[in-house]
């Protein structure tokens, strides 16, 4: 399996929200506005494009695939930014207590909270003439957007949720250990802590080389000092399994108002086909098309394979 075509270089997240006594890190882009003089093109309808990311990541993993749709899509907006309490948005105001005796709260419940109040800040909740966004969810990225969707009320023009667990049980043998032990997990010394940071990224990738420079990106947020530690213990510690079932024991999932489209790597060792099928059956008509499977590609499918799921992506935006 080759190196995949892209420079580590995130995208800068320049932009403050406050939500929660987090600081919430955010951008949004535009593509270049067409030229006058060139009419070989129909100039398609503005669109805009939010990315949400999952756990342990950051909006990182989608830079490669942001930049390239700015690139060469017309008319595109897009939104990316850090979960509160990921990346460069795990700054508190304040001192904030939160659930198994960490400082801030970074359930799924609370990131759908601060996700419909960014959109609503920025007019993109499809509320009152803003604009529905398209989403692009990853991971428990899913179970946030359809949170925002289902709970919060914001409408979007359409989803694409890539390999991403809505459906019961959560986490691996190593997630459970971890939510239960959490006090142990935070107390492991640094080295011992980076080796676990950097084998659960590792495990997200079928590439046989590793990340690369990858890697150290999607690491670098959560080693190197004690409350980068704990923060990256916190987010599996504090995972409700309720933030889900609400939904999927409620039977909401085919209330959802918008196509949705699935994607799936096939050597994705986190979330097996069987709950990407459950998915899938769940959201009845509103399923855009059959589950899709990215040949080649683990967990992170985005970085995996980035030119077939770029593809998928630029083919799911021209139907909007």
């Amino acid at each position: 399996m080759s190196t995949p075509k892209t420079t580590p270089t995130p995208i800068p997240l320049p932009s403050t929200f406050h939500h929660a006594s987090w600081t919430i890190k955010y951008t949004l882009l535009s593509s270049p506005s067409p030229s006058p003089s060139d009419h070989t093109q129909q100039t398609p309808p503005p669109q805009t494009l939010v990315f949400i990311h999952g756990t342990p990541w950051s909006s990182a993993v989608f830079s490669p695939l942001a930049t390239t749709l700015l690139r060469t899509t017309p008319n595109l907006t897009i939104l990316l930014y850090d979960l509160p309490g990921y990346g460069q948005s795990q700054q508190l105001t304040s001192p904030t207590p939160g659930p198994k005796g960490f400082q801030g709260t970074t359930s799924v419940k609370s990131q759908a909270d601060a996700l419909a109040a960014l959109l609503e800040h920025l007019s993109l909740d499809g509320k009152n003439g803003g604009t529905r966004p398209a989403v692009l969810a990853h991971d428990i990225a899913g179970t946030i957007a359809l949170r925002a969707h289902l709970l919060h009320g914001c409408e979007f023009s359409r989803m694409m949720l890539l390999d991403t667990n809505v459906v019961l049980p959560w986490g691996d043998g190593f997630y459970k250990l971890a939510r239960e032990q959490h006090g142990v997990f935070t107390q492991l010394p640094g080295h011992v802590h980076e080796a676990v940071v950097r084998s659960v990224v590792r495990s997200a990738s079928v590439r046989a080389e590793g990340l690369g420079e990858w890697e150290e990106v999607l690491v670098a947020p959560w080693v190197g000092s004690q409350e980068a530690q704990e923060s990256f213990v916190r987010q599996i510690a504090q995972a409700d399994d309720e933030d889900v079932a609400e939904m999927f024991e409620g039977g909401l999932y085919g209330a959802v108002r918008c196509q949705v489209t699935v994607l799936w790597g096939d050597g994705d060792s986190w979330i097996p086909r069987e709950k990407m099928g459950r998915l899938c059956g769940l959201l009845g008509e509103k399923l855009e098309k059959p589950l899709v499977v990215v040949e080649g590609a683990g967990h992170l499918l985005m970085l995996d394979q980035p030119e077939k799921v770029e593809d998928e992506v630029r083919s799911w935006l021209g139907k909007a």
